[in-house]
């Protein structure tokens, strides 16, 4: 390690802010500081590079002659709300230091498990007999600012790493958003890896870990009070994200490769699981259900259509003290008589046949620990043991499973048991489509509420007009955002799933290969959809949120391999179609076999847009009911990403996208402009995502094509499509 262990030493005996014994890298520094120390650094910074060993950073590949060039710290920030001084702390109460020393003693040792060039400790806590319990070969400074906050720890962090010399830090946050196991060591070294942009941000299964990584450009640019992520929150433009998923160790995978929409920033979403406090109702429905009162304080985390409780979770000790080792209980009446039936009929030795002990046993050490996470700070008297329901091994209750599943807890019997009782029980419903150009998700809990709409660039279909079948490696990548979808579902308790395949798979002699490999994957059969009943499932997804009266309306799906038009009814949404037509066209088909060329040159132009105006023209003739529409509605990527240009919107925007309106001049226009550049200048356009980029010429083209053939002068952009379609029928199937 750069600090040796007498400075170590030292560091652990810093003082509060303004005392001699003090070093200055533990003070908390200005951003003129901090410039100042990264020039005081960078000539002992190179001197040390050219007279020792370049050492590669966590998780770097061997021989990676970039990555070698960098030295990346490990920081971990133990911070006590309570902490003496800090605005609403309890000043004054002799105390001892509990919940957070002991989860940053598990991320330092995990950071120096990722093999950091240095792991840095900061502590601030009302408690300096904290630094020993930290692993010796840690750097451990005390931050006694006043008041203390996460920023001055930060910049006491980076202080010290300015003058280490090392290039950018690796950050656990005091306060982690979200559930589940803390980073290992695996997702530490993921997250140093990151390049392209100053702030990176760890991410398992879309969700934050609280780890970050921040180059040293932007250290002067830290806060110099509060919490850290006031940076990036407030200049988003700085941030980027980077899945740990897929990391040896790493918890469950989510998908990459786009955000949910064209343009739209990688944030990710706030934690599944958040607990409403107990209504008076609630307590009476509990205790009604014990027959006795409630010894222990809970939350709903899950409720019914109604809004009655159908998942508590439990606080870790009763009211006397009394440990509580099961976490979440299923209170639901209708999903409890459902699980008894269940276990009746010899559902838990089934259970333990269809899970692996291995999957197993994670889970119960997993709620463990979230469980034992909870316990009051300091707590010296008996603990809760055990794991799910109560149980170190085996399956013991198939309800105490069924609601840490339900609650968002990645439970695999309790993920069997909602596959076991599908139809039979309330809760999320997931809606999947693989489709030529991407492959989507969108989750909605029991009242239709969107929970989470993701969107990976897969290109399932490429090469499939010219060869007949799906190539090997579109279907891995399919597969590989079907797995991350999958552990997006399980977070969400997703009691039933429909996923669906579209126009590649259609035309493929080998979608059976994809079909069995992906259903495998999901747990749920993926089926292949006639154009028929894609139609179908896109109008009912487009049109209802539009006032029937504004109908009938002709919903355009412009998707990769195909597009669907969709004449409707004066009934809405709910009524069938009058006319549906499948046309042999999308943005990628009519790119590869017509659009060769980088810009495509006009005989080829003129080519492709004389194919759409014949397919478009005998669909009318075959199928009068599609002139008769009031109304035009667009849906999917292409329609979405023209509506971000001609808006000029800087990234990709639901609510104002989402109903908008697209006129034929605008698009007439945006084709030409489109098809006149190259793709890396199309990808350079805000709105345009570099999966995209490629195909959105030949898409605009198509839609242009349509516009112009049915007559009509402007479309309704609907955000809502095909997978909204799919959930509104499984909700109402339930």
């Amino acid at each position: 390690m750069w600090a040796p262990r007498a400075l170590r030493r030292a560091a652990r005996r810093c003082g509060p802010a303004g005392r001699t014994d003090r070093p200055a890298a533990a003070r908390a520094v200005t951003p003129y500081d901090a410039i100042a120390l990264r020039r005081d650094v960078q000539r002992g910074q190179r001197a040390r590079r050219c007279a020792e060993p370049a050492r590669a950073a966590p998780g770097a590949a061997p021989g990676d002659r970039y990555a070698a060039a960098v030295t990346v710290a490990g920081v971990v920030i133990a911070l006590d709300h309570d902490a003496p001084g800090r605005a609403g702390g309890r000043a004054g109460r002799p105390r001892r230091s509990g919940g957070p020393v002991r989860s940053s003693v598990v991320a330092a040792r995990a950071a120096l498990d990722a093999g950091f060039d240095e792991v840095v400790v900061v502590v601030v806590t009302g408690d300096e007999d904290a630094a020993p319990r930290f692993p010796d070969a840690a750097t451990v400074l005390l931050d006694g600012s006043v008041p203390p906050s996460e920023a001055s720890a930060m910049r006491a962090a980076v202080d010290w790493c300015a003058r280490a010399g090392h290039d950018a830090v690796v950050v656990a946050l005091a306060d982690r958003s979200g559930r589940g196991a803390p980073p290992g060591a695996s997702e530490w070294a993921r997250v140093a890896e990151a390049r392209g942009a100053p702030v990176s941000l760890g991410t398992r299964a879309g969700r934050p870990i609280g780890l970050a990584r921040l180059a040293a450009e932007i250290w002067p640019l830290l806060p110099l009070g509060g919490a850290v992520d006031v940076l990036w929150r407030s200049r988003p433009e700085l941030a980027a994200t980077v899945s740990v998923d897929g990391a040896p160790g790493a918890s469950a995978p989510v998908p990459t490769g786009g955000p949910s929409r064209p343009g739209e920033p990688a944030i990710a979403p706030e934690a599944v699981t958040a607990g409403e406090r107990a209504t008076p109702d609630d307590v009476a429905a509990i205790e009604e259900l014990l027959g006795r009162p409630a010894g222990g304080e809970f939350t709903v985390v899950v409720r019914s259509r109604s809004g009655a409780p159908v998942v508590i979770e439990n606080a870790p000790l009763l009211r006397d003290g009394t440990p509580m080792p099961t976490r979440y209980w299923l209170v639901g009446v209708r999903e409890r008589e459902a699980v008894g039936r269940l276990e009746a009929a010899g559902g838990v030795r089934r259970a333990e046949a269809a899970v692996g002990a291995g999957a197993l046993a994670d889970a119960h050490a997993r709620y463990a620990a979230e469980r034992d996470a909870a316990l009051p700070e300091g707590h010296e008297g008996p603990v809760p043991t055990g794991g799910v329901g109560g149980t170190k091994t085996g399956v013991k209750c198939l309800h105490a499973h069924l609601a840490w599943y339900l609650a968002g807890g990645c439970d695999p019997v309790g993920r069997w048991v909602a596959d076991e009782l599908a139809g039979a029980i309330d809760g999320p419903v997931a809606a999947v489509d693989c489709g030529t150009n991407s492959t989507r998700l969108l989750v909605v809990d029991a009242t239709g509420r969107s929970l989470e709409r993701l969107m990976t660039i897969t290109r399932l279909g490429a090469g499939v007009d010219e060869t007949g079948a799906l190539a090997p490696e579109a279907i891995e990548r399919t597969l590989a955002a079907l797995r991350g979808y999958r552990a997006v579902m399980d977070r969400h308790g997703v009691v039933v799933c429909r996923a669906t395949a579209t126009s590649a798979a259609r035309d493929a002699s080998n979608a059976d290969d994809l079909l069995a490999r992906a259903a495998s994957v999901l747990g749920a059969p993926l089926e292949t959809l006639s154009g028929a009943d894609e139609g179908r499932l896109a109008y009912r997804g487009a049109t209802a949120e539009l006032d029937a009266s504004g109908g009938p309306y002709l919903v355009v799906d412009l998707g990769g391999g195909s597009t669907e038009l969709v004449a409707g009814g004066p009934g809405g949404a709910d009524e069938s179609p009058a006319a549906v037509a499948s046309l042999d066209v999308g943005c990628v088909r009519v790119t590869e076999r017509f659009l060769a060329s980088d810009p495509a040159t006009p005989t080829e132009i003129a080519a492709a847009s004389e194919h759409v105006a014949r397919l478009v023209e005998r669909a009318l003739r075959e199928h009068p009911a599609l002139g008769d529409a009031r109304r035009m509605v667009g849906v999917a990527g292409t329609v979405s990403t023209l509506a971000v240009l001609a808006l000029g919107l800087a990234r990709y925007e639901r609510d104002a996208v989402h109903h908008s309106v697209l006129t034929r001049e605008a698009v007439d226009r945006l084709a030409a402009e489109l098809l006149a550049q190259r793709a890396a200048e199309r990808t350079a356009r805000p709105g345009v995502e570099p999966g995209r980029a490629d195909v959105i010429a030949g898409g605009a083209l198509v839609l242009a094509g349509v516009m112009a053939a049915t007559g009509h002068d402007e479309l309704v952009v609907s955000e809502s499509d095909i997978l909204d379609g799919i959930a509104a029928e499984l909700l109402a199937r339930g």
